[in-house]
């Protein structure tokens, strides 16, 4: 483990920017939070990059976290690569994901069109998620997948079915 005091650490610079649609398509990494979505994500199959973990607080006993590097950082340091009020004091680097190939002659899937509240989108992925949805696929003009706010809304459904962003004339011939 590693400990994160500076604001102005590289490091921090680094996850602070992964709040930008630009860094996370350049990077391919997107940024969880909060101790729900990480739990999420460690009971799924994405790869996390890196643990954040505030000063004080205690990572689950439950939680496995062989082989993922922690980083414990301060208070500041926390509400900085933050996109909320009141952080909870965890949050994870995470790889963007792809899903393999699907039977899309027997899947039921959700298309969604040029919606741009992200609230909006993680709210119908994980109303997709809940209501046994096999995929997902986002077009054109849709709010970015791995956006804060957009994570935050499906609460951890965007670990349990694809999402997929593409044209939905193409995925409609399928």
């Amino acid at each position: 483990m590693k400990r994160i005091e500076s604001v102005k650490n590289p490091q921090v610079k680094q996850w602070k920017k992964l709040l930008m649609k630009k860094e996370r398509d350049k990077t391919g990494l997107f940024l969880i939070e909060g101790f729900h979505l990480v739990e999420e994500a460690l009971k799924s199959n994405i790869s996390i990059i890196q643990l954040i973990v505030k000063e004080n607080k205690a990572i689950p006993a439950t939680w496995d976290i062989s082989g993922i590097p922690v980083a414990i950082v301060t208070e500041d340091v926390m509400k900085t690569i933050s996109d909320t009020e009141t952080p909870q004091g965890i949050a994870a680097v995470c790889e963007q994901f792809l899903y393999g190939d699907i039977d899309w002659t027997r899947a039921n899937v959700l298309l969604i069109d040029a919606v741009q509240d992200p609230g909006n989108i993680g709210t119908m992925i994980r109303t997709a998620d809940a209501a046994g949805i096999d995929a997902v696929i986002l077009g054109k003009g849709c709010a970015d997948l791995y956006n804060p706010k957009v994570i935050r809304a499906t609460q951890g459904s965007l670990f349990h079915l694809p999402i997929i962003r593409g044209n939905l004339r193409e995925w409609i011939e399928k």
